[in-house]
Formats: C-alpha cells, structure tokens, sequence
C-alpha cells in the first residue's frame, strides 16, 4: 500500500507498507466544509450558545479586546476575524473600540508578514494586531490564585477591556484534553508563571494519555477558571475537517459552546482503530513548525503502539528542536523521575519546557521513536532519543527490522488525531 502523507503545508512524502502489514491507516473523518463560512459564522455570532446576542452584551463605547491564535494553529483567522469585525460594527462597536491581541503563550512572536498572511490584510488595517508578551511583567495584571494556588497574571490590555472574545479551533491536546475554548487565554495571554505551573500539573500525571480527550480533568478545570477570571465572555471556535476547511463553527458561553464544539470534532478526531501496532508511523502536520509542536503527535501515536513497539515521526520542524526552549535539547534523554525531580528541586528554569520534557519521557518509554525529518539534525535526534532515517524508506526499514517482517503497521495521517482502540 502506497500511503501520501502530509509533510508541512505544502508538501507529502509517500509511505510504502506491504499489504499483508497494513493493520490500520486513519485520517480525519470525513466531514462536509461549510459552503459559504462566513455566513454561517455570522448565523453563529447571531444566535451564540448560552448567552445573549452580541447586541444584548456589547455597548458602543466599550473597548473590545479580540484574542486570536498564532501560527502553530490552523485557525483560519482570516475568515473569521473579519466577520467578527463587521458584526461588533452592527452593534455600534467602531473598528476603533477593538484590538486584536494574539495568544502566542510562550511561543515565539509573529511578524509582521506572518500576521498578514494569518489574520489577512483587511484585519491588519482595520485594527491593531499585536503579540502578547508573556515576560513583560509591566503588560500584565496580577489577578490572584487560583483554588489550586497557582498564581494569575494575565495580559493588561486583557483585564482592561470591556469585553473579551477569544477565536480558535477545537483538537484534541495532550496536556489540555482539548484545545480551543479557554485555552486562548490559558496559555495563550497569561504570564509565565501562570502557564508554567499549569503545564507541570498537567506533566505530573502519569500516563499522559489519560488527559486525552478529556473534559473532567483538574488541568482542564484550571485552564476555564483563569479563562473566566480573566473576563472571556465570548468564544468563537471553528472545528476542521482533513482538508483544512471549516466544518462546524460555535459560537458562545466559553464553557458550554466550547463542550458542543468538543462534540462536533470528536467525530473527525477520534477515529477507532483496531488494536496496539507494532509499529505506527505518524505525520505531525499541522503541529510541525518545530518538535515542540511535534512531540503532541508523538504522545497520541502512543496511545496506538504497543509497549516496546516503534514509532516513525515524519516531521518537517523548520524551526528546529524549538527556538525559544533550549532546554528541551539539553535534558530530552533524562527519565520521567531525574526530570520530575530537577522541577521539584528549581534546577529547571523554564517549567514549560519542563512540563514537555515530562510528557516526552513518557512516549520514550512507551516506544522507540525513528525519526525522518528534514528541519531536526542528526544531533537534534539523538539529543531527543530518536533514532535518525534519510528517508522515509530507510525509516520503515529500520522500523520493521526492530519489530520484525511479520510486524502489524499503523499510520496516522494526522498530528492532531486521537486513536481510540476499539
């Protein structure tokens, strides 16, 4: 069997199995794109899940705050940023009255030519577009702690606003159980510290897995809580199908419309598949700008290989290991426990990285990990543990020698899809 995998954006490279090893290949479900999306966003903006029209909740003086995803999401912001925009105006919020804040987290910032291209030039020109700055403690607000005792800063021009909506796209998330929904402000526009600790929480439970999928995790409750502190009122979140198209579209309460979102991308992201694989072979698009993206692949590939099995990560990763994470490169080989305890014992600095550094130790103890990629060096995969393959035949070779000719293959066509076993 002949098997195209995305590669990047723009690029497939095709994965060759023999029939009598092919056990399961899965995609994205299959899911009409809407056929005229910003109408049906604009449908959506009129009639929100759980709350009043934006008529009933936005004023003409108030000062509107957008929050809006970065390029490591596929959120198609162009489309709907502008629907948005022209929908404030109906209510009598001028263009003026609104900024645009993108939810970077802790990744690195946007240009100018990247903001273009993600948010489109009639977004760009009609409001300010700007990067939030997790480190700039003059631009955050000090908002407390939250039951657990983590303590909340979050983006000043967030809490000064009188009305916060956040736009982005419902996946699955290996630390969050979902994207989407309140995400946008947690990670997204809070300080360091904020996102640190909430990461590590999620780093701590082990297996990983079991945060997957889920709603009803301590993480996620986190994640709502610092959101609706922080004065998210509305989200608008869009669900895509395996072309990269809108599918579904919610818009409301950040709770309620988010868990009927949630509904909606279970459907495409949550294929079955048979069994554990021997060996499974997974394409990290759209999560490959670097492996700091790419490791969510690697963790729900594991949920489909077995104990000792192998994994090939196809990846592009441009940006390398990550450009703003050093210290996933220095510590990637170190065991859950030695990383668990350098946190607990303040030798790690950066507790995001940390927090990865957790979840990557796990997918190495569930599998060998061999590794095509053209943006991670040789030394960049025996620093993360991989093993390194030209090509993607030299891979699957190295692959099946380690499990056998006999060897069951899976493949996963996505990064962002969530195997469930039958």
């Amino acid at each position: 069997m002949r098997i195209r995998l995305p590669y990047g954006k723009d690029k497939t490279v095709i994965v060759d199995v023999p029939d009598k090893n092919v056990f399961f290949v899965v995609d994205r479900g299959i899911a009409p794109s809407l056929k005229n999306p910003r109408d049906e966003i604009r449908r959506a903006l009129r009639n929100p899940i759980g709350t009043p029209p934006l008529q009933e909740l936005v004023g003409s003086k108030d000062k509107v705050v957008v929050i809006g995803d970065d390029i490591t999401r596929p959120t198609p912001q162009s489309i709907v940023v502008p629907v948005l925009l022209d929908e404030l105006n109906a209510v009598g919020v001028p263009d003026g009255n609104i900024q645009v804040i993108i939810a970077l987290g802790t990744h690195r910032e946007m240009s100018e030519k990247e903001i273009r291209e993600k948010y489109g030039s009639e977004v760009v020109k009609r409001v300010p577009v700007v990067n939030h700055d997790y480190k700039d403690l003059k631009k955050l607000v000090d908002m407390g702690q939250t039951k657990t005792g983590i303590p909340i800063s979050v983006n000043k021009e967030v809490c000064d606003a009188d009305f916060v909506i956040g736009v982005g796209n419902i996946v699955p998330h290996c630390l969050a159980g979902w994207a989407g929904g309140g995400k946008i402000i947690q990670p997204g526009v809070c300080g360091e510290e904020t996102t640190a600790l909430t990461h590590v929480m999620a780093g701590r439970v082990r297996p990983i897995t079991k945060l997957m999928g889920r709603l009803d995790s301590d993480v996620r409750r986190e994640i709502d809580a610092v959101a609706l502190k922080a004065g998210l009122k509305l989200i608008v979140n869009t669900v895509l199908n395996r072309e990269d198209k809108i599918s579904h579209v919610v818009v409301g309460d950040p709770i309620q419309a988010f868990r009927e979102g949630v509904k909606a991308a279970e459907r495409i992201y949550c294929p079955e598949v048979p069994g554990l694989g021997d060996i499974v072979v997974v394409s990290s698009y759209p999560a490959d700008i670097d492996y700091y993206q790419a490791s969510k692949a690697l963790a729900y590939a594991s949920l489909a290989v077995k104990q000792g099995g192998t994994m090939v990560l196809v990846t592009p990763c441009p940006e390398g290991i990550s450009p703003i994470h050093p210290v996933l490169k220095e510590r990637a080989t170190l065991t859950y426990s030695e990383n668990l305890e350098a946190i607990e014992k303040k030798e790690i600095d950066d507790l995001i990285a940390g927090a990865v550094l957790l979840v990557h130790a796990q997918i190495l103890e569930r599998a060998e990990v061999i590794c095509y990629s053209h943006g991670l060096t040789k030394e960049d995969k025996k620093a993360l543990g991989f093993k390194h393959a030209n090509t993607v035949e030299e891979a699957m070779e190295m692959a099946f020698r380690s499990q056998g000719r006999d060897a069951k293959v899976g493949v996963l066509k996505c990064g962002e899809i969530l195997p469930m076993v039958k």
